[in-house]
């Protein structure tokens, strides 16, 4: 399942930036329409997310069996209908679409990498396909054959939704309860100011990964080809990331490559080290995602959606051109610090917190 969100994460995006590039942009109210799109797909995941929750949690028994993956999957489904029915239509549709999918998919990704144990793995693979689907259809939208692209994608996307619905409908239900799986910085660690410091934590870096990208330049980033070099680094660091976690600890991961990230920024002016630093500092994008459902085991709708929202956050000085657009050099390396600033913050709150709750608060009785 994991693999057929990937896939249609990419086509899904891919449908987006073909819509958005080829039919709304160049019309008269192009402008707005990119701030109304982007509201919709990501700001509204959040809520969407909560509703989704709440739709888990009633259709969950007292035996440890469910069907939250019918819900997840019916949701994704239905997102790639409406991105397909907004291409054609108008971008608010287009983005509940965008939406719906990605909440829908983001859910079943996460349960699917709790239950097999993954420890995080899964989201890499989920969230990595969606720049690429964004480049493959920028390109194809400005270069002027946005309906034939549109088409193709979209009957392969519609297809593998009927694919998956049959699969589904012979593997049954999904047995087991995912809220049961907690990481090492999980539920276990800190309490309720713990869960705070990694969503604080979690949002500001991810507000901060999507400023950066909207003002940040590199002197070589022109043309084809260091597009695609650049988008392969975004792709590669985000499905890196999620393994790498898993096999030496998210945050020691999280701490090496922002620093390594920072040191690269800073000689980014030469392809090879710009690339490599996109490479390290998109790391964090799966890692951020799963301390933040890790500690909301039973909200997953609303732990996706709440750093999605962050995104659109991060999305809104560029767009309102607060932020001039800043040599990558020295905003990347300084967005790189202070994303390692905040995660060793969060440690310290959690640690700190820890002794809180094995000590006891002063004057509190034991």
């Amino acid at each position: 399942m994991t693999a057929i969100y990937s896939i249609l994460h990419m086509f899904v995006d891919g449908i987006c930036a073909l819509a958005m590039f080829g039919v709304f942009i160049p019309q008269e109210n192009g402008y707005f329409y990119i701030l109304l799109y982007n509201f919709c797909a990501f700001a509204l995941q959040m809520p969407f997310g909560v509703v989704l929750d709440a739709l888990n949690q009633r259709r969950s028994n007292a035996k440890g069996k469910c069907r939250k993956a019918d819900i997840a999957l019916w949701t994704a489904i239905t997102g790639v209908l409406c991105t397909v029915a907004g291409a054609l239509s108008h971008p608010v549709l287009l983005g509940i679409g965008n939406a719906l999918f990605h909440v829908g998919g983001g859910i079943g990704t996460i349960q699917e990498d709790f239950h097999k144990g993954w420890k995080g793995k899964g989201l890499g693979v989920f969230v990595a396909p969606g720049a690429f689907g964004l480049y493959l259809g920028t390109l194809a939208g400005k270069g002027g054959v946005w309906l034939e692209c549109f088409l193709i994608v979209s009957v392969l996307s519609v297809l593998l939704c009927l694919g998956t619905l049959y699969m589904q409908s012979r593997s049954g239900r999904v047995k087991g309860k995912p809220e049961a799986v907690i990481d090492e910085i999980g539920q276990s660690k800190g309490g309720a100011r713990g869960k705070t410091a990694v969503a604080a934590c979690c949002f500001a870096v991810v507000i901060l990964r999507s400023c950066l990208g909207m003002s940040a330049t590199f002197p070589w980033k022109a043309g084809i080809l260091a597009g695609t070099l650049s988008v392969l680094a975004l792709v590669a660091g985000k499905m890196a990331g999620g393994f790498l976690a898993a096999r030496h600890g998210s945050e020691r991961v999280a701490a090496v490559s922002l620093a390594l990230a920072a040191f690269c920024y800073l000689f980014s002016s030469a392809m090879p080290i710009g690339l490599t630093a996109l490479f390290l500092f998109n790391m964090t994008m799966p890692i951020t995602l799963y301390w933040m459902v890790c500690e909301m085991p039973g909200q997953l709708g609303f732990a996706f959606g709440f750093l999605t929202f962050a995104l659109f956050l991060g999305f809104l000085p560029g767009y309102f051109s607060a932020v001039p657009a800043l040599g990558g050099s020295l905003i990347g390396c300084a967005g790189s610090l202070l994303s390692l600033a905040l995660i060793l913050m969060m440690k310290w709150m959690q640690a700190r917190s820890l002794r809180h709750s094995a000590g006891g608060l002063p004057g509190q009785a034991q």
